[in-house]
């Protein structure tokens, strides 16, 4: 940790929300952490082209009332990276869940189903990390590749899978990643003997940029399941952002299936210091509806 580059950093993260759940349930109104942390980084020097790096992020619940853990686990991983590309070994992230995310703005926000997380029209493999994940990645040109095994301590020779490929080609972004899952289910949101297969899609021109989003989920029992997420932003100034997003789900279960729309305004208060104020709402199974504001703000110590 001494040789290198080594960050200390935090996002202090809280929305408070007037929910109406529907069906009788009635409105609230509450104030909820959309999962503040803290984390640690860093990379070492560079020899012979190769450099080792890690990275632990911690959840920071800062409204726990006195029960449950101040600190929880999110997620720690290690590896190295050179001309061979970069190889990492920890609890991660799968690819397959940052193609979602990163196609979502209001990640993280009250937006989500437990006010925080991936929106609707994204499956819950958009959310959670992984453990044991061993993965590989490199950039070839307009190309990145990626592969992941996720191993299963209990049963050596059902270790789950992750395979994908994304194309940049200007202002576009688009690829496909795959799931493959095995009889334990290793992969975090998974059910044991299913697959998934994630096509999407990123474009960006001046203020605005456009992505959207399409899952196909077949589990070990029923019917595939259909997940469609779009979602656009528009920059009304260097500091000001707009965003909408349609989510589509279907196949799942009655008390899911439905349509949901998010729509937002983010302003850059300070430099690292972001307000929001949003409105969602979901026609499922169980119709919810959610007006919030909110803060981001981070830190950073070198």
């Amino acid at each position: 940790m001494l040789a290198g580059s080594n960050t200390l950093y935090g996002d202090f993260r809280y929305s408070l929300n007037g929910i109406d759940a529907g069906a009788g349930a009635g409105s609230v109104l509450s104030g909820q952490s959309n999962a503040s942390r803290v984390g640690l980084k860093g990379t070492t020097d560079k020899e012979e082209g190769i450099s080792a790096f890690y990275h632990l992020q911690a959840g920071a619940s800062i409204d726990t009332d006195g029960a449950g853990d101040a600190i929880t686990q999110r997620f720690f991983f290690a590896g190295v990276k050179g001309g061979f590309g970069k190889i990492v070994y920890g609890r991660t992230s799968t690819p397959y869940k940052m193609a979602g995310l990163k196609l979502d703005p209001f990640y993280d926000t009250s937006a989500g189903a437990g006010l925080g997380g991936a929106t609707y029209g994204l499956s819950g493999l958009t959310n959670a990390w992984t453990d044991n994940s061993l993965a590989y990645s490199k950039k070839l040109g307009k190309i990145s590749i990626n592969g992941s095994m996720y191993l299963d301590d209990s049963a050596a020779d059902k270790h789950d899978m992750n395979l994908g490929v994304t194309v940049t080609q200007g202002s576009l972004v688009a690829g496909v990643q795959y799931l493959d899952v095995g009889a334990a289910g290793v992969i975090a949101k998974s059910t044991a003997n299913s697959s998934a297969i994630r096509f999407h899609a990123k474009y960006g021109a001046g203020p605005w940029s456009v992505g959207g989003s399409i899952e196909s989920i077949d589990p070990s029992a029923g019917s595939k399941q259909s997940y469609l997420y779009l979602s656009g932003t528009y920059m009304l100034s260097d500091k000001t952002k707009v965003a909408a997003s349609y989510g589509s789900v279907d196949d799942v279960s009655t008390a899911v299936d439905g349509d949901g729309i998010n729509l937002g305004i983010f302003h850059q208060v300070l430099k690292k210091t972001n307000v929001y104020a949003l409105y969602s709402d979901v026609s499922a199974g169980t119709d919810r509806s959610t007006i919030a504001v909110g803060v981001s703000h981070k830190f950073a110590v070198k």
